[in-house]
């Protein structure tokens, strides 16, 4: 089955960001990041992954002051949502 042309497009901006990424870094950190990337496919981490309307599970992190917030706590505000930092290099 063909995926949809809109599909197409942000995979080809995808890829083209990747590439200009990749460009960018040194070999050290482009072969780090193929090992990792590599590593988590062998745990079958992408299998594991949420995916769209699916219930995450209750979690407890610092917030960006170093407070533990948790999401069950956040809910009950009303709809969250999470970001991930990496942090700097």
């Amino acid at each position: 089955m063909e995926r949809p042309q809109s599909e197409k497009k942000l995979q080809e901006q995808l890829d083209a960001l990747s590439a200009k990424s990749q460009k960018d870094r040194s070999v050290e950190i482009n072969t780090a990041l193929a090992a990792t990337a590599k590593r988590l496919r062998a745990e079958k981490m992408p299998d594991r992954a949420l995916t769209i309307g699916e219930e995450a599970p209750n979690f407890t992190l610092p917030n960006a002051l170093g407070i533990h917030v948790s999401l069950e706590n956040l809910l009950e505000k009303g709809p969250a949502i999470v970001a991930w930092y990496r942090g700097g290099w």
